[in-house]
């Protein structure tokens, strides 16, 4: 039954029209702020099938994702003996994406392939850590690298897997097999980011990671300032980046000061208008402001640079009002402070339970858990809190709420 919905999604979506954006337009053009995984496979769709490749990678995108729904649901489905009932509803959630309005596998943007490689990454994450497949570890590593190479908000989850594998062998960590498995999961961040230089030095000719992380996590900081910060950069570039920046979203009404009501209130404008205070003011301003005419990369890194040396004086002077605008957006993901409250006594509270006893559902439990909280953290300090940033992690709340049944019912 399972595979006869699987055929019927495909059949659908595979002939649905491919969704071209600014996005797709920004990886196919090979730009410098992009990660390589992505930008490779729309190059490679191109030479192998020409200039109309769009469909063929639809139909990749679409086979890639139904794969991974069925190792991540058969897996979970397996370990936790669910009723298959539960393993329809687990599969109904993991197809979700697919459907409107992320429409992930008809969508030439990266969630195309982050989203199947998150679910074999955390898939093998869990053969590794709960059942003891120990060569897992190195399907674990591929599908880490490839994500934090089409992704790179997902790079700490190898630092979650280090600290779930520490507490499962505390007493014998430092054991040569398990040493030798945790500095492979400490180093694979490290890994990912030469391979990511190594990319841009390939075709970009600077030995970099993508220079767009601060000009991101910025943008709030931005959105919360005051004419008079200026005042705060010695360096006469990053000033007056700052005053064009600050007259252009002053000018849109897009600043904290202008919008009236509450913290909820200003955050839904920032929320909104993040492209317009981000990319068309001050990812824009910057750029023009360090054209280099002899090298086009440049400015997006020299961009990056000041976005980096402004983020931390502006913080500072707006501390409470950053706070507080940071913790409305982790909100804004939750949907609620309770649904939040919630998971982090749940992890709070497996945490424990682990320190205890290394169990197979506590410590599903607590990987799941800080998977969901670590993205929502890393999400609004970077961007803005939209689902397609946040949608990665409802299968693991749906595994969460089975597993928090099943112990209460038999508690009982």
């Amino acid at each position: 039954m399972i595979f006869l919905l699987y055929a019927a999604v495909f059949g659908y979506f595979v002939f649905q029209p491919a969704i071209i954006s600014p996005d797709t337009h920004s990886y196919w053009h090979l730009d410098i702020v992009r990660y390589p995984v992505y930008v490779l496979f729309l190059r490679g769709f191109e030479f192998i099938f020409g200039e109309n490749y769009e469909p063929f990678a639809v139909a990749f995108q679409l086979v890639f994702t139904l794969i991974s729904v069925q190792i991540f649901s058969s897996n979970f489905s397996r370990l936790l003996k669910l009723h298959f009932v539960l393993q329809l509803l687990l599969v109904g959630i993991l197809l979700f994406p697919i459907f409107p309005p992320l429409l992930t596998a008809n969508n030439l943007c990266s969630e195309g392939l982050s989203y199947p490689l998150y679910l074999l990454m955390v898939s093998f994450a869990v053969d590794f850590l709960f059942k003891n497949e120990k060569r897992k570890i190195y399907f674990f590593a591929i599908a880490f690298i490839a994500l934090a190479l089409t992704r790179g908000q997902f790079a700490i989850i190898a630092v979650i897997v280090a600290f779930l594998f520490i507490l499962k062998h505390k007493k014998f960590i430092f054991r040569k097999v398990n040493l030798k498995f945790l500095l492979l999961l400490l180093l694979l961040p490290f890994i990912s980011n030469m391979l990511d230089s190594t990319y841009r030095k390939l075709v970009h000719n600077h030995f970099i990671t993508a220079p767009y992380s601060f000009v991101n996590a910025v943008t709030l900081p931005l959105f919360i300032s005051e004419e008079k910060d200026s005042l705060l950069f010695e360096n006469e570039d990053q000033k007056i980046i700052f005053q064009k920046t600050y007259h252009r979203i002053d000018s849109l009404g897009l600043l904290s000061s202008k919008v009236e009501g509450d913290y909820k209130a200003k955050y839904q404008v920032f929320h909104d208008n993040f492209p317009y205070i981000c990319n068309q003011s001050f990812h824009d301003i910057g750029r023009k402001h360090f054209r280099d005419k002899n090298d086009p990369f440049q400015s997006s890194i020299d961009t990056e640079i000041a976005a980096k040396a402004m983020f931390f004086p502006l913080v500072k002077t707006h501390l409470k009002d950053y706070i507080s605008l940071y913790y409305t957006s982790v909100m804004h993901g939750f949907y609620s402070f309770f649904i939040f409250l919630f998971f982090v006594l749940v992890c709070i509270f497996s945490g424990i339970k682990l320190l205890k006893k290394f169990t197979l559902e506590y410590g599903i439990i607590f990987f799941g858990s800080l998977l969901i909280l670590s993205n929502a953290l890393i999400v609004a300090v970077a961007v803005h809190t939209i689902m397609r940033y946040v949608f990665y992690n409802f299968a693991l709340a749906f595994i969460i709420l089975i597993l928090l049944l099943k112990k209460a019912t038999f508690a009982k």
